[in-house]
């Protein structure tokens, strides 16, 4: 049985927004997981309640709950791969080094547990401002007054003391950090969020290319063998189009004679439909009941059901159709001395030229029609 350690993965185990492994992993509706605090940020900034991967949208923001089988991968994965940081040591220690809990911005010094404690019981030490144990103390205090910098300048874009704002950022635009850092935060969430969409329009594009690359192998292997089957079939199809031909126009004529005779059979029953109105029409003309009169006029002045046949087209010569099949039956009768000569009465290969090649696509596309439209009669009616 394989161990748990085989399976971990940190790209199986990384939150898609901030690309780090999961903490506190929640899975949404969809089935994507992220880190609690992303996914709730997400949503913070987000216009719409959906997932930040496959866009689902959810009509209620899901309730969100640690999923404990990935958090407990996450963990392990953790306590396996420990990210190595270096230790912050309290500055207070003389003898043995430990580590620092917190650093104080007004001492400028980095505290164990033991040396904080009066931070948290002395009056006076309870204001200064703590923050987690950081080495670079001095870029946290302000180099010409020596006080915590607590505020950010707009204006000249930095950090600046309480005393800086009253000299040389007297006037300006000044705000605390904490303010504007969230600020930043909510734009580089925005910039995050571009930033995804942009990756996953490209996998979506490189999934397209792939498949269309791979659609166009598939389509060019099909019309290989389409190329080799239509032209080993080409002498046959010639041949039977030849027989062919003089039955296919007998029954084109017979269908134009059924179609001409359902037209005429159609027409009468209107004749005989409007003569029948036409008769209604002329006995209420002489009604002297004014009553029936408006009773009955609407559903006898209302026009009959009738096809409209001012379209109809009946063709009594030969149309260009038919004069393409003749030349087809010509054609075929010569055999195919029209392809194997050219224009100079020389004998070449019906595919050594152009115009060989175009004369035979146009001989195949002229087949066509007399195996398929043999139900066109000389009786069409044209579209509108």
């Amino acid at each position: 049985m394989a161990s748990s350690s085989s399976v971990l993965c940190e790209d199986e185990l990384q939150c898609p927004i901030c690309l780090d492994v999961f903490t506190d992993p929640v899975t949404t509706p969809c089935g994507h997981n992220y880190c609690m605090i992303c996914l709730k940020e997400f949503w913070h900034i987000s216009l719409h309640c959906q997932c930040p991967e496959c866009k689902e949208e959810f009509p209620k923001c899901p309730e969100l709950r640690v999923n404990t089988f990935i958090s407990k991968l996450a963990a392990q994965f953790k306590q396996q791969f420990p990210l190595k940081t270096k230790k912050v040591l309290c500055d207070s220690c003389t003898v043995e080094k430990l580590e620092a809990l917190k650093s104080c911005l007004h001492c400028g010094v980095s505290y164990c547990n033991t040396h904080l404690m009066l931070h948290n019981t002395t009056a006076k030490l309870m204001k200064h401002k703590l923050i987690d144990p950081v080495e670079n103390l001095e870029d946290y205090i302000c180099q010409k007054h020596e006080i915590p910098l607590e505020l950010f300048c707009r204006d000249d874009q930095t950090c600046v003391c309480q005393f800086c704002i009253e000299g040389e950022h007297k006037s300006h635009n000044t705000v605390p950090l904490e303010e504007e850092s969230e600020d930043n935060k909510t734009e580089l969430w925005m910039i995050l969020k571009v930033f995804q969409q942009m990756i996953q329009e490209r996998l979506k594009m490189i999934e397209e290319i792939r498949h269309n690359i791979e659609l166009k192998k598939k389509t060019t292997e099909k019309e290989k063998t389409d190329f080799v089957e239509i032209f080993s079939n080409l002498m046959s199809c010639i041949e039977r189009s030849q027989t062919e031909l003089p039955n296919m126009m007998e029954e084109k004529q017979k269908a134009a004679e059924r179609q001409a005779e359902e037209f005429i059979k159609e027409l009468k029953q209107e004749i005989t439909e409007l003569k029948r109105r036409n008769t209604e029409l002329e006995q209420l003309s002489h009604i002297e009941d004014h009553l029936h009169l408006l009773q009955i006029y609407p559903s006898l002045c209302s026009p009959p059901h009738t096809q409209d046949w001012t379209d109809l087209t009946i063709t009594t010569h030969f149309s260009v159709e038919t004069l393409r099949r003749k030349i087809i039956q010509e054609s075929l009768n010569n055999g195919l001395e029209m392809f194997v000569q050219n224009g100079e009465g020389k004998d070449v290969s019906p595919f050594s030229n152009k115009q060989s090649s175009q004369a035979l696509f146009s001989f195949l596309d002229g087949i066509k029609p007399l195996q398929e439209n043999t139900n066109h009669g000389f009786i069409q009616q044209c579209p509108v």
